[in-house]
């Protein structure tokens, strides 16, 4: 996948969902700089595992991007060993009875890696770790199961496609239910 394109064409989105909300409902911020790979391996010998190759590829292009989705923000090195973003993802994941999360998403609540998440919405991205039964699957989460992603990829390239339908409603171009 061309990294740099993809990023581009979110910011594109951005840009273009900045101009449509007129009331500020969100915040649209550009991508952090790309992680070096001294910076991904530090994080990865702090977590105790490699990250997952396309989230990983991801960080190379873009450390992070505070309100890539709404008010959710997709972690950076730093983002993935603590601070307010990732407490709120795991106070979420911590409330959650073992049980049922892993009836309801299909993975063992210590099986997962919050990658993006929000201080402001429930809201919450994790990412299959390599040694549950999901590696590299991002399941989008807000009290249950909303949506599963194959891969870091399909859900980055995914969440385009929801900011596209954003901008949809805000030009009224989306049809009532």
């Amino acid at each position: 996948m061309d990294w740099r394109a993809e990023i581009v064409k979110g910011v594109l989105i951005h840009q273009r969902l900045a101009e449509l909300d007129t009331q500020g409902i969100w915040k649209y911020p550009l991508p952090e700089v790309a992680a070096s790979e001294d910076e991904i391996v530090a994080t990865e010998q702090k977590l105790g595992y490699r990250l997952d190759q396309g989230y990983r590829q991801f960080l190379r292009h873009a450390n992070g991007w505070k309100s890539f989705y709404q008010d959710v923000d997709i972690l950076g090195t730093m983002g993935l060993m603590g601070g307010a973003v990732m407490d709120a993802a795991m106070v979420q994941l911590d409330a959650i009875d073992p049980g049922s999360f892993a009836d309801n998403v299909g993975v063992e609540a210590t099986g997962v890696l919050p990658i993006a998440a929000s201080t402001l919405q429930s809201d919450m991205f994790l990412l299959g770790l390599p040694w549950s039964n999901a590696p590299g699957a991002v399941f989008w989460v807000a009290g249950y199961l909303i949506e599963r992603f194959p891969d870091f990829r399909d859900f980055y390239l995914s969440m385009l496609d929801y900011n596209r339908r954003q901008i949809a409603k805000f030009e009224g171009g989306w049809p009532a239910s």
